[in-house]
């Protein structure tokens, strides 16, 4: 395989060093812009290469240490060799540069990204692999290796803590993959494959400030009088992450998850509270919105928060049903542009876009956008 040597500009979705080598483009992973490399090139593509890292000739001024041992070889961080100031930067330019490519939407307002509170030890739930001689780790970098570690260097110290002592105990039987939780209380659950699988926000301090931008994209500072007569549907709603808040704000609330543990978590909490204006509905993001359709709702807002995947499968029946504004909340910026650049085509204008640091060290993106209808 070729050697080469090439000097990093960039950072592409997906966290690799992007540069070129007689104009053609080479991805590099753990590069940072700055960075002189000696490279292999693995793979010619046409239009561009994949490399594997061989040698730093020049280190760039952002790139820092890692602090964790099997960084590199763990594939569950990309960018703990840059500073973190660094890594705000390009999530922003990512974020925005991804806008113009895949949604065709040249000046969208891209607001400064919202830092982590804590970019360290911040996750309360990680996702664990055990290889079949009976070590436990993470996956490696693209592969279902299974890469050992003592100290997780984004976990909150519970989890890792509480993992010490399942390896200390070799008497347990455990499946080919656990999660660890830390629960509100601070205990640590330890959920096996067959426990009902409910999604929530790993980052519990940054999603207080994910939490208050959805709500300020829904209802910014109209007046409480106003806002109780608004009309909402909320699809992928999980057990009510964003249900509760804006159903706080609302005349009522549709609440629409295909997660049946979800939904019954979601009225249970909602039985307990007292709020009689949020209606749930079990069933697929598509289905519910078509029932919503039948029935004739006036939607005011919608708000939706789809998987990595985005939500493609219904802007065609948003389009018909037109809700007044939607609030879009992201984790993966090429659906998100993709979806967005089907609304801006037909009836919405895109306001404003809120990049948020859900997931410090890692090249993930959580966004929120606001768009309103071009009527209004």
């Amino acid at each position: 395989m070729e050697e080469k040597i090439i000097q990093i500009d960039r950072l592409a979705f997906g966290g690799e060093g992007v540069g070129r080598d007689e104009g053609k483009v080479v991805f590099v992973p753990w590069a940072v812009p700055g960075d002189r490399v000696r490279v292999r090139i693995v793979s010619d593509h046409g239009k561009f290469e994949r490399a594997e890292l061989v040698e730093i000739l020049e280190r760039s001024p952002d790139r820092v240490d890692p602090p964790c041992p099997v960084f590199g070889a763990c594939g569950g961080c990309q960018w703990q060799q840059m500073n973190y100031a660094s890594q705000l930067r390009w999530k922003g330019e990512i974020l925005a540069e991804t806008l113009r490519r895949v949604g065709r939407i040249p000046e969208a307002n891209v607001l400064p990204i919202v830092p982590a509170p804590a970019p360290w030890n911040y996750r309360r739930r990680i996702q664990l692999k055990v290889a079949a001689d009976g070590r436990i780790g993470f996956h490696a970098f693209h592969s279902h290796d299974v890469v050992p570690f003592t100290d997780c260097k984004i976990a909150d110290p519970l989890l890792n803590e509480k993992l010490e002592a399942i390896r200390q105990a070799p008497q347990q039987r455990l499946c080919a993959g656990f999660e660890l939780l830390l629960n509100g209380t601070g205990v640590v659950k330890v959920l096996g494959e067959t426990d009902p699988a409910v999604f929530s926000q790993v980052n519990p301090e940054q999603n207080k400030n994910l939490v208050g931008t959805v709500i300020d994209f829904a209802f910014g500072n109209a007046e409480k009088a106003f806002t109780k007569k608004k009309r909402v549907v909320e699809l992928y709603a999980g057990s009510g992450n964003l249900s509760f808040p804006l159903a706080e704000r609302s005349g009522g609330i549709f609440c629409v998850e295909e997660n049946a543990e979800a939904v019954h978590r979601g009225e249970k909490e909602a039985d307990a509270r007292g709020a009689a204006n949020m209606a749930w509905i079990e069933g697929s993001a598509e289905w519910g919105l078509k029932k919503i359709y039948r029935s004739q709702v006036d939607v005011d807002l919608l708000v939706l928060d789809p998987p990595r995947r985005g939500a493609k499968e219904i802007m065609d029946l948003v389009c018909l049903i037109r809700p007044r504004a939607i609030v879009y909340v992201s984790c993966d910026p090429v659906t998100l542009s993709r979806d967005l650049n089907l609304l801006v085509r037909r009836h919405y204008r895109l306001e404003k876009v809120q990049p948020i640091d859900m997931f410090p060290q890692t090249y993930h993106i959580e966004s929120v956008s606001r768009l309103v209808l071009r009527s209004e």
